[in-house]
């Protein structure tokens, strides 16, 4: 031992109360609890209920609630507390119909919850909202769509000061009577296609017809099949697109139809054929994006329109299909053939 006085004492072992040190821990708040100790403190060192809720720019009941809460020794008591309700609402569905709806989302992944709900009540005689199937969609993931975004040019010409205006009050009154058309470029597998769609506004009625070139040629044949589906007492609407001059224009000419023209860049002008043209992408073109002749891509249409016909509910048609809704309009929509080779 060291005789001089001041010497340093050496720890080796433990500490006194270590015990009871090691019992300590850091405690971690988030932060809208460390916001009500901040609070409180204030509080505590002015003891001024007004003072502290102007200083802060709280209501007196915030403060109230948090001192009755708050406890020195259990700084965790100025958490939010859940709010979750004691009793929750129990599921009404089973297994085996979460497994329906898995497979008509695997088999049709565009439709929404409202059209899957008509479906089941209509094919399955089952009844459930369409919440309850949008809560099963999220809960299990049933999401299968590939989601493929391409970004598009399109070209619009502006000239030809004989080109008939769509008048603003044009509406379609009866069934096939104003019809909207437009192409839709399809470059998939490394080719190049175009689909030329032709809608009835008021019955949802399609026709398409697939070419290999963006020609007024090849929309007259078009434009041929939509008079042969929805007669000649009818108008057309289309865009200012090189396809609906020349022979396109000459055959509406010759067979006494009116065509109108979409304003320039104003695709709000023929909206429905817009929307036909976004479902043909999304449900038809991007579940298969290889490489298809003329003849198997118009198979994989035709596919794809039978099912939009007889199949798909539509919002519009207050979830009827197109060949119901004609049905009670004494119309009749024929099923295309789907060749099997």
């Amino acid at each position: 031992m060291s005789n001089r006085i001041g010497s340093s004492t050496i720890y080796l072992t433990t500490l006194p109360n270590n015990q009871a040190l090691s019992r300590i821990r850091s405690i971690s708040l988030s932060r809208e609890a460390k916001h009500r100790l901040r609070v409180i403190e204030y509080y505590l060192n002015c003891n001024n209920i007004s003072l502290t809720c102007r200083h802060y720019g709280i209501t007196r009941s915030y403060l109230y609630k948090w001192l009755k809460r708050y406890n020195p020794k259990y700084l965790q008591s100025l958490e939010s507390i859940s709010r979750r309700p004691h009793t929750v609402r129990k599921t009404t569905y089973n297994t085996d119909f979460v497994s329906l709806i898995r497979k008509l989302r695997q088999d049709y992944p565009y439709m929404s919850a409202k059209k899957l709900a008509r479906i089941v009540h209509r094919d399955f005689g089952l009844t459930y909202s369409a919440a309850t199937i949008g809560r099963i969609i999220k809960r299990f993931k049933l999401y299968f769509r590939s989601v493929i975004l391409i970004s598009k040019q399109r070209a619009a010409r502006q000239r030809q000061i004989w080109k008939n205006r769509k008048p603003y009050s044009l509406k379609a009154d009866k069934p096939r009577s104003v019809i909207e058309f437009d192409m839709k470029h399809i470059y998939l597998g490394g080719v190049k296609q175009y689909a030329f769609v032709a809608i009835d506004i008021y019955t949802k009625e399609a026709v398409i017809h697939l070419g290999r070139q963006p020609s007024s040629f090849q929309a007259m044949l078009a434009l041929d099949k939509a008079v042969e589906v929805f007669g000649k007492d009818m108008v057309i609407v289309n865009d200012n697109g090189s396809e609906n001059y020349h022979h396109a224009y000459n055959y509406l000419k010759s067979h006494g139809i009116t065509q109108y023209f979409a304003r320039p860049h104003t695709p709000k002008d023929k909206p429905h054929v817009e929307n036909l043209i976004g479902k043909l992408q999304q449900e038809c073109l991007d579940e298969y994006r290889g490489y298809m002749t003329i003849a198997e891509r118009e198979q994989q249409i035709i596919s794809w329109l039978n099912d939009y016909h007889f199949f798909r509910p539509h919002q519009a048609l207050n979830y009827l299909t197109p060949a119901e809704f004609c049905d009670t309009l004494g119309l009749t929509i024929l099923r295309r053939q789907v060749s099997t080779m």
